[in-house]
C-alpha cells in the first residue's frame, strides 16, 4: 500500500492527569507494536493527554526511550516540580505582586458590582449589563505559570509548537478560552480560535500550550495571556483567558470531526479513522455527597464532562453510520468490562484502576503497571474487533 493509499488516522488522548498519562502510555505501546503509531496523521490531546502527546511528538527518540521517559515522569510526578517553581523561584515574587495589584483591583471590581447588584434589588436600576467593570489587569503569574516553567525545565525546554519532531505528524493541543467560552487550539499548523483568529507567527512554546491545556479549574488558575491575532486581513492584539481543554471537549475529538471548514475553524483535518483514547472513570458509583463548595463545583464540572462526552460518543457512531469516517476505536478506561466484545481472562479489571485520582503526583509502580496494562489490553482487543484493517 502506498503512502497516499493509507487510511488517514486521527488519534485523540483525553484528559485525566497522571491517570491519563499512564493509561495512554499503554495505548501507545499497543499502537506501536501493531505498527499503527507511525501511520497516525494527527494527534489531538487534552490536559494530561497533552503531556504525553507532546512528549511523543516533540522528540524523535525510539519508542522504548520515549516509554522510559514517560515512566520516569510518572514515578517522580510533577507536583514537586510545580511546587519548586511556585515557591523557590522568581515566580513566587511575581505571584505575590500579581496578588497585591491585579488581584486587589479584581476584588474591588467584584465588590463594586456586588454593591450595584444589591442596590438594583432595592429598585434603583444603576447598571444591569453583565460585562460592566471587569478586572482591568492581567494575572501575569500564578501556580499555572509555575506549572508552565516546570514543564519547560523538565520536558520541553524552549521548543515551539510548530517544531514537531515526528515525520508527517500534526499536533493539536486543546484548551478552552473563558472570555468567549470557545475552544482554543494550539496547533503545529496554526493556533487560535474562530473568535480571535490565528496567532500571528505561531511562535508559542509547547510548555505554555500544555500548561493551558492542563490548567484544571479547581486546582490551577487560568492562564491570562495577551496574543497577536490575524483575522479577516486584520492584525490585532487581544487578551485570552485559557483553561483546561476538558471544559470544552475532554476527548479532544471535535477538531477531527467531519464537516468542519477552515474558513471558520483552526486546525481542520480530514481523517478516515478516529482512535479516541479516553481515560475517564466512567459511570460514577453515586457514593459522593457534594456538600461544601469545592465538592459541589467538582461534581458540577464532572457532570458537564460526562454530558459532553456522551454526546461526542453519539456523534462518532453517527459519522460511521453515515460514512463521514470509515471507523473509530475507543479504548476507554471506565469501560464496563462485561460490555466488551469478549472478556480476556487476564484483563486488568475496571475496579482495580477506576479510583485513581487525576492529579500529577508521583505514581506507585503497581498503579502505573495496572493503568498502562489496561490501556494496552483494551487497545489490542478493540483494534482487533473494530479496525483490524489498520
Amino acid at each position: 500500500m502506498s503512502t497516499n493509499d493509507r487510511p488517514k488516522i486521527g488519534l485523540t488522548l483525553s484528559g485525566g492527569g497522571a491517570r491519563a498519562i499512564a493509561f495512554h502510555l499503554g495505548c501507545l505501546r499497543a499502537f506501536n507494536d501493531l505498527q499503527i503509531l507511525p501511520k497516525v496523521r494527527v494527534i489531538s490531546s487534552v490536559s494530561g493527554g497533552s503531556v504525553i502527546a507532546a512528549m511523543y511528538a516533540y522528540s524523535d527518540d525510539e519508542f522504548h526511550q520515549f516509554d522510559s521517559r514517560v515512566v520516569s515522569l510518572l514515578k517522580s510526578g510533577l507536583t514537586l516540580s510545580i511546587a519548586r517553581q511556585a515557591l523557590i523561584s522568581a515566580n513566587l515574587l511575581k505571584s505575590l505582586l500579581t496578588l497585591v495589584t491585579a488581584g486587589v483591583v479584581a476584588l474591588a471590581c467584584n465588590v463594586i458590582r456586588t454593591l450595584v447588584g444589591f442596590i438594583n434589588i432595592l429598585g434603583l436600576r444603576l447598571r444591569t449589563d453583565r460585562d460592566w467593570l471587569q478586572a482591568p489587569l492581567r494575572r501575569y503569574a500564578s501556580r499555572t505559570t509555575a506549572f508552565e516553567r516546570a514543564l519547560e525545565r523538565r520536558l520541553f525546554k524552549e521548543t515551539v509548537i510548530s517544531e514537531v519532531a515526528r515525520p508527517s505528524l500534526d499536533v493539536v493541543i486543546n484548551a478552552t478560552e473563558l472570555r468567549t467560552q470557545t475552544a482554543f487550539r494550539f496547533g503545529s499548523q496554526s493556533s487560535g480560535s474562530w473568535r480571535f483568529g490565528r496567532v500571528s507567527g505561531n511562535a508559542i512554546r509547547v510548555a505554555k500550550a500544555v500548561a493551558a491545556s492542563a490548567a484544571y479549574p479547581v486546582f490551577l488558575p487560568a492562564l491570562d495571556e495577551r496574543m497577536v491575532f490575524e483575522k479577516d486581513g486584520k492584525v490585532e492584539s487581544a487578551c485570552v483567558i485559557l483553561t483546561d481543554g476538558g471544559v470544552y471537549d475532554n476527548l479532544g475529538v471535535t477538531c477531527l470531526e467531519p464537516g468542519r471548514t477552515a474558513d471558520i475553524s483552526t486546525n481542520v483535518f480530514e481523517v478516515d479513522y478516529i482512535i479516541c483514547c479516553d481515560a475517564g472513570h466512567g459511570q460514577p458509583a453515586g457514593r459522593i455527597k457534594p456538600y461544601w463548595w469545592r465538592s459541589r463545583i467538582q461534581q458540577t464540572f464532572e457532570t458537564t464532562h460526562r454530558r459532553v462526552q456522551t454526546t461526542a460518543y453519539g456523534r462518532l457512531h453517527n459519522y460511521v453510520e453515515t460514512g463521514g469516517i470509515s471507523g473509530f476505536v475507543m479504548p476507554y478506561l471506565g469501560q464496563i468490562d462485561e460490555r466488551l466484545p469478549f472478556l480476556p481472562p487476564d484483563l486488568v479489571s475496571r475496579e482495580r484502576v477506576i479510583a485513581y485520582p487525576t492529579d500529577f503526583s508521583a505514581m506507585r509502580e503497581e498503579d502505573l503497571h495496572m493503568l498502562s496494562l489496561r490501556g494496552e489490553q483494551l487497545t489490542r482487543l478493540l483494534v482487533a474487533r473494530y479496525a483490524p484493517e489498520l
